[in-house]
């Protein structure tokens, strides 16, 4: 018998139902197999969606409680700069040793850190793609965006509107002694403590500054620069309180979605 003929009597034999069976059920195990696979990387998805998410609310409510932190010592600051510009133009009521005091508050500066760690660790990982909500998503990359945009704000505010030309420019100018006072809460006690060991009162009438007349050019300047330096306190408040609300938002769908989750 020829090859051709042997090998069409084979097939001629061959039982297709069961042929047709075995492929039906290959195909099924695969597709099972798939299914299951999915579902296990579904739930593991989920899983790493909640854990970052939890990071997330912790990371925007840490960076709340910062940004109330910051915008007390800046509301104190302002509250100084008014008092200071007020006392050197000679508004009545107003104390040498208080202006003295609030000019050297106004030296001081906060930084503005905010907690980013999980928004990096997305970003770094590729893994933003597991928050679901592609509306949550971009809400979270905006609100990052603008939080560094404002904090680069604020650091180029401190170096160059407070630092360089407040403060250096005052501590230069001899026209107070330094106070043992700051609006920094966490180097008050510190500084108190040094006042305490050098037992020294301040006397504000040795203080130069009250030796030069109201419209000398060096009380014209300081009273300009304290005006300035008001009102960078004032501006950055501004911009603070602005994206305060966009993390509160940002939280409460946060939080929100948390919600979801467990729900599904």
């Amino acid at each position: 018998m020829s090859p051709v003929r042997g090998l069409a009597s084979a097939l001629r034999e061959m039982r297709w139902g069961h042929v047709a069976l075995e492929l039906a059920l290959l195909v099924a195990g695969i597709l099972i197999a798939l299914a299951v696979d999915g579902w296990i990387d579904d739930r593991r998805d989920a899983r790493l969606e909640r854990e970052y998410l939890g990071r997330l609310e912790r990371d925007l409510a840490q960076s709340l409680e910062t940004m109330d932190a910051f915008l007390a010592f800046e509301r104190l600051q302002t509250a100084d700069g008014v008092l200071a510009y007020r006392g050197l133009r000679d508004v009545p009521g107003i104390g040498r040793e208080q202006v003295a005091v609030a000019l050297g508050h106004l030296a001081n500066r906060r930084t503005l850190r905010l907690q980013g760690a999980t928004y990096r660790d997305l970003l770094s990982t590729g893994n933003l793609r597991l928050i679901r909500s592609r509306e949550l998503r971009d809400a979270v990359v905006r609100l990052y965006e603008d939080a560094e945009r404002t904090t680069t704000i604020v650091d180029r505010n401190n170096q160059v509107l407070v630092d360089q030309a407040y403060g250096l420019p005052l501590l230069d100018s001899g026209l107070v002694a330094p106070r043992f006072s700051t609006n920094i809460q966490a180097i008050g006690e510190q500084l108190q403590a040094l006042q305490a060991r050098i037992a020294l009162a301040p006397d504000p009438n040795a203080d130069r500054l009250w030796q030069l007349p109201a419209d000398s050019p060096e009380r014209t300047r300081l009273a300009s620069r304290v005006l300035r330096r008001t009102i960078v306190s004032t501006t950055t408040m501004s911009q603070v309180e602005t994206l305060q609300g966009q993390f509160r938002t940002v939280r409460e769908a946060v939080v929100a979605e948390l919600a979801r989750g467990r729900g599904r």
